[in-house]
This record gives C-alpha cells, sequence and structure tokens, in this order.
C-alpha cells in the first residue's frame, strides 16, 4: 500500500514539477515546493498506514493519492513558504483545477 501511495507521488510530483517549469517557476522554487510537499505527503501517508493498523479495510476511507497530493498542495499554500507570488497563483490554480472534478 505504501508504495502505491509513494508511486503516485512519484509520478504527480513528476508532473507539477513539468507543469511548474512551462511556467518558468524558478529552480528555487521549485526545490522548495517539491520538498515540502514530499514532507507533508510522506507523513499523511505514515499517518493513513498508523491508523490502518493490521485491518486494510479501513483504507477505503483513507485519502487517493492524488487527493493527498492536492490536499498536501492547498497546506503548502497556506503556509508561509519562502515562494513566489507567481508560484503561489500558479499552484493555486493547479489545485483548484483538480479540485474541481475530484470526488471528495
Amino acid at each position: 500500500i505504501k508504495n502505491h501511495y509513494i508511486d503516485s507521488f512519484h509520478i504527480n510530483s513528476e508532473n507539477l514539477k513539468s507543469f511548474l517549469s512551462s511556467h518558468e517557476i524558478s529552480n528555487s522554487d521549485l526545490e522548495i515546493v517539491l520538498s515540502t510537499l514530499s514532507k507533508l505527503y510522506n507523513q499523511k501517508v505514515d499517518d493513513i498506514l498508523e491508523s490502518c493498523g493490521s485491518d486494510w479495510a479501513r483504507l477505503d476511507s483513507a485519502s487517493s493519492p492524488l487527493i493527498l497530493f492536492v490536499q498536501c498542495i492547498v497546506e503548502l499554500l497556506s503556509d508561509h513558504l519562502d515562494i513566489s507570488s507567481r508560484c503561489r497563483f500558479i499552484l493555486n490554480s493547479f489545485s483548484k483545477t483538480l479540485e474541481s472534478w475530484m470526488i471528495w
């Protein structure tokens, strides 16, 4: 299960990195965003796995990897990170676009 979440994170973060790069976001902003997302996401995955214990049926109520990824972006945006306003704007647009069609 953890591998599924981690593999999904790698795919989603690579897509986000490409998206941000295509909008000419600086390498320093990219590094901050991806590093922070990784920490937030891994912590949330650990929390999910801990809450499930040995009862994998409880995983049904956990967020999907993509929803978890978007939640981490929203959390990142609510913090006071040293990222440019342009990067914040693009991340916010990215997350809002995904949120609009995701089933929570």
